[in-house]
């Protein structure tokens, strides 16, 4: 069927994969730069993989319901540094929203970066905290909204392997790794530059 499927088809299909492979490497330098930094907040994932799992087997996505902690820390990772802070899209027939009048063909920018930093949904949004998932009573709230991943009908397509795939490295690498900052010549510990680029693609 592959074969014989037409150029654009075969494009869309692959589409997927290729968010992903662009996008994993800077996510993942969000993750360890936030672990380095955050060793409470590692140690307290590791502690929830170790006493729900053990140290037997690895971590796998049946066992994603019994590691809340885990993620609520998967979905800091996302909020906290989104990697595609814009979301660039066009009209495709006039529409009216909130009063404004917007034309056929007008650019639309979905500011992701400033949806994430919402005081009322996330207070203190610059730090990293993945206990603000939880409700007052510890338990893990129903919210698992990502915007990293678009939102609307042009949500990214391939969201749900990028969400396995990302949560599944997090989840493997907290329970064989201990991720710290690096020492020098002295054993004293290297600071990390916390300074972002700039651009469609934001990583450390």
């Amino acid at each position: 069927m592959v074969t014989t499927m037409k150029p654009q088809f075969k494009k869309w299909l692959l589409l997927p994969m290729e968010l992903v492979r662009i996008l994993l490497p800077p996510l993942l330098l969000h993750f360890f730069f936030a672990m380095a930094v955050h060793p409470d907040v590692q140690k307290k994932a590791q502690t929830e993989i170790d006493t729900v799992i053990g140290t037997h087997r690895l971590p796998g996505f049946e066992d994603r319901p019994s590691l809340p902690y885990i993620e609520a820390l998967y979905r800091e990772v996302m909020r906290w540094k989104p990697v595609g802070s814009l979301a660039v899209h066009a009209t495709t027939a006039d529409d009216v929203y909130d009063g404004y009048f917007i034309p056929k063909g007008t650019t639309v920018i979905g500011n992701i970066w400033a949806m994430t930093r919402d005081e009322s949904l996330y207070p203190e949004p610059e730090r990293f905290n993945p206990d603000r998932y939880f409700t007052a009573e510890g338990k893990l709230n129903d919210d698992d909204t990502v915007l990293a991943f678009g939102f609307g009908r042009r949500i990214c397509v391939g969201r749900h392997f990028a969400d396995a795939t990302i949560w599944g490295t997090i989840v493997s690498v907290l329970s064989t790794f201990n991720i710290a900052k690096a020492k020098d010549a002295t054993g004293n510990e290297i600071d990390i530059d916390p300074d972002y680029s700039d651009g469609l693609v934001s990583h450390p």
